[in-house]
């Protein structure tokens, strides 16, 4: 980080203590704007890692990861000065000058070791121009082997936190609903090892709007299986559904920050409205009250305020309204058609879609700033942000199929997620795991 700190000096004259220099450059570099030359080598194997497998796909997932956050380059290991066959390479400091040739500017490594079930993996990351080790990164992981990918993800997440201030957002998982299992939308979760999503529901029905419980144990959707659309929750460790909501046209649902509310969007005698419900499905108050539809209720971090669209200028636009009540304030200016707002972690920006000429796409805009939109090719829709703020996923046809995408919040760096059949729509990311 040597070359990159110098930099930084200049440019703030001298003024920033080095203790938050890290929080300096991600304000300076975001996503997309200065990719660092990283290498990223399999783990050791200390021993029972056959064929090095469980090592290589560490490297691969944590490589992925870096990838997708539009921070990093990855080195072709082909290129690598540096092999990781033979014991105590990862003790040993790397060849600093022969990766500073190579064009690294840090360096990733470490060692695997089996004893039946369980795996320790040990990680630790090399300043190149400075010739030192980056304490901060080293970390020591003991679990299952299904534990892998997740400590992948979450040294992913520490590395970013080291060199831009802020966690990463890959130690995450995103709901959505799809036909890639044949037939009507069933609800399925992906994670970021992955290419194709793994199914949780086999309704035999529509399953529309998915939502996470802020707790990441159980989702929230809408379901057409008994005709008319009802609430249900799924618990992900028990596969168990249970309705939340009785008798009635529910149309979708999204928890409040604690947990302990629901906002509701529900039809009544032909005019769709947003209600406040309690955690057991019971009603508590009509929150909207007008003759065009109200639909797309999304919390504000805070839980004092929750956006929506309205039609009740003649067309759809995104407003946004106290909790406790009072008039709605209209928030989208640009476009005639704007909806599915989603509010971001931090509660200072709103995404959400526009229609133009070219299709559906993706807009941000700071909370009574500009709008801006990230995506430009193919229809892109449902847009969820990530835990840190920095992201949205969202469904795209970019490549011909639907499919996941993710982009950063300035959209200068677009990634497909999911491969394969396609038909993903509606995302929704969670918050960090733990």
């Amino acid at each position: 980080m040597i070359h990159l700190l110098s930099i930084l000096m200049l440019v703030v004259g001298l003024t920033s203590p080095p203790s938050v220099c890290a929080v300096v450059t991600g304000s300076i570099f975001g996503p997309g704007s200065e990719a660092f030359p990283i290498a990223v080598l399999p783990l050791e194997n200390l021993g029972g890692d056959q064929g090095g497998r469980l090592g290589s796909e560490f490297a691969r997932i944590l490589s992925r990861d870096l990838r997708l956050s539009g921070y990093f380059r990855l080195l072709d290991p082909v290129t690598f000065v540096e092999r990781s066959e033979s014991h105590g390479f990862a003790a040993a400091e790397p060849d600093f000058v022969a990766w500073a040739a190579l064009g690294a500017s840090e360096v990733v490594k470490g060692t695997v070791l089996v004893a039946g079930d369980q795996i320790t993996v040990e990680v630790r990351m090399y300043d190149v121009a400075g010739r030192r080790d980056v304490p901060e990164v080293g970390r020591r992981f003991t679990g299952p082997r299904t534990d892998l990918a997740r400590m992948a993800h979450r040294t992913a997440d520490r590395i970013l936190q080291v060199l831009t201030g802020e966690r990463g957002p890959f130690d995450s998982r995103i709901a959505l609903t799809s036909t890639r299992g044949g037939g009507l939308k069933e609800l399925f979760t992906y994670t970021f090892d992955q290419e194709v999503p793994v199914a949780v529901t086999s309704l035999r029905g529509i399953v529309v709007g998915p939502r996470w419980h802020p707790d990441r144990r159980s989702i929230l959707f809408a379901s057409y299986q008994q005709h008319q659309p009802r609430l249900f929750q799924i618990e992900l460790a028990s596969r168990d559904v249970r309705p939340l909501t009785s008798q009635g046209v529910f149309l979708s649902g999204a928890w409040s920050p604690d947990g302990l509310q629901l906002l509701v969007t529900r039809e009544v005698g032909g005019n769709t409205d947003i209600y406040l419900y309690d955690a057991g499905g019971r009603e508590l108050r009509r929150l909207t009250d007008h003759w065009a539809i109200d639909v797309s209720p999304a919390w504000a971090p805070d839980g004092r305020r929750f956006a929506f669209c309205s039609a009740r200028t003649g067309a759809p636009q995104i407003y946004v309204m106290d909790i406790a009540g009072g008039e709605a304030r209209r928030v989208s200016r640009t476009g005639n058609y704007n909806t599915s707002p989603v509010w971001s972690p931090k509660g200072d920006m709103l995404a959400w879609v526009t229609r133009g000429s070219g299709g559906f796409q993706v807009v941000v805009q700071p909370i009574d700033g500009e709008a801006r939109t990230i995506t430009r090719h193919g229809s892109n829709e449902d847009p969820s942000w990530s835990p840190d703020g920095r992201y949205l996923v969202f469904s795209s046809t970019q490549s011909g199929r639907r499919l996941l995408w993710m982009a950063d919040r300035e959209g200068r760096t677009q990634h497909q997620l999911t491969s394969g059949a396609g038909g993903d729509s509606s995302p929704a990311w969670s918050a960090w795991l733990e």
